[in-house]
């Protein structure tokens, strides 16, 4: 027997989870690209670094409630997002960073605005509602706010055309023909047969796996896995493995053309043990946009003091 390391730091997990239970992948084609024996394929040789722009978020839990209405009861939380855009033109620059306040309750129950002040500063959660009533589904409300803000500003950079690549730091949620392309950090499932999957071992950094099929009509997509970094002779064989999606309406060739981009471009982005919890595949850019992000939100223990201030002062009022 054999022990290998994730070079993840244990407090992120690990960037392989492999959930057991799931269903067989819907709409999967392994041989869409290559329908025989797979081998590493290379990088293309690009003449200049292409402009790349991140789209990334992060959200936060600023308060857990729970909701009352006469007999009902629900979970709900407050909390906070933030996304943006890091740019790796020189200079480097992080834009169109966006901030929203959620107030989500569970159960279907509704509530009012929630807002509250801090210090001079008025911050107001938009309330909304979802149907579920577990403990998980007002965070999942929260994920998805931040996730439909993520598809917009992505969007509105490829319709830009300013950059020559846009990477969504997650899975492709949403139809995007162009260069657009879902970059995927933590493996969760498997989707190769064991014989294919043996070439993600033998892959070294810009070299990519043959693309896979995942999905069906509105949300097909082609699928490839890319090392981004040499790892240690202990590591384990996904380290430095990221995969990546882009929308199939394209076409398989454009596909390949993106494929090739991606694979030229983003190991110049990966991060270095010591540097970065999620090394080789937190790419610099993404992490340097993830802490003005966190900054952009405020400060947690402010934020949640004003929350319970607030919802005190509507208690004494009844």
């Amino acid at each position: 027997m054999r022990l290998r390391v994730d070079p993840w730091n244990p407090e992120y997990g690990s960037s392989v989870e492999l959930l057991t239970d799931l269903a067989p992948p819907v709409g999967l084609d392994l041989t869409i690209e290559v329908a025989g024996e797979w081998r590493t394929i290379p990088p293309a040789t690009r003449p200049q670094a292409p402009c790349c722009a991140f789209i990334d978020g992060v959200r936060r839990i600023d308060a857990r409630l729970y909701a009352e209405d006469g007999d009902a009861q629900a979970p709900a939380l407050a909390g906070s997002w933030a996304v943006g855009c890091a740019w790796s033109r020189r200079p480097p620059a992080i834009a169109d960073v966006e901030v929203g306040r959620e107030l989500i309750v569970g159960g279907g129950l509704s509530a009012p605005a929630l807002d509250v002040s801090v210090g001079t500063q008025r911050l107001g959660f938009r309330p909304s509602s979802v149907s579920g009533s577990e403990p998980l589904d007002p965070l999942r409300g929260l994920q998805n706010a931040m996730r439909d803000a993520e598809a917009s500003l992505g969007q509105a950079v490829l319709a830009s055309a300013a950059a020559d690549l846009v990477v969504i730091d997650g899975p492709l949620g949403y139809a995007a023909p162009g260069a657009l392309v879902g970059m995927v950090k933590r493996q969760s499932r498997s989707y190769l047969d064991p014989e294919r999957a043996a070439v993600i071992a033998r892959l070294h950094p810009g070299e990519r796996t043959p693309m896979f099929r995942l999905g069906q009509q509105r949300l097909e997509r082609y699928s490839w896995y890319l090392r981004l970094a040499d790892v240690r002779r202990i590591d384990g064989a996904m380290a430095g493995v990221v995969r990546l999606e882009v929308d199939a309406s394209q076409g398989l060739e454009a596909a390949q053309a993106l494929a090739g981009l991606a694979s030229a471009a983003l190991p110049a982005f990966a991060s270095a043990p010591g540097r970065d919890p999620r090394a080789p595949q937190n790419l610099y850019p993404v992490g340097a946009l993830e802490a003005h992000l966190r900054h952009r939100l405020g400060d947690a223990e402010l934020i949640h003091r004003a929350i319970e201030a607030t919802l005190l002062k509507e208690l004494q009022r009844v």
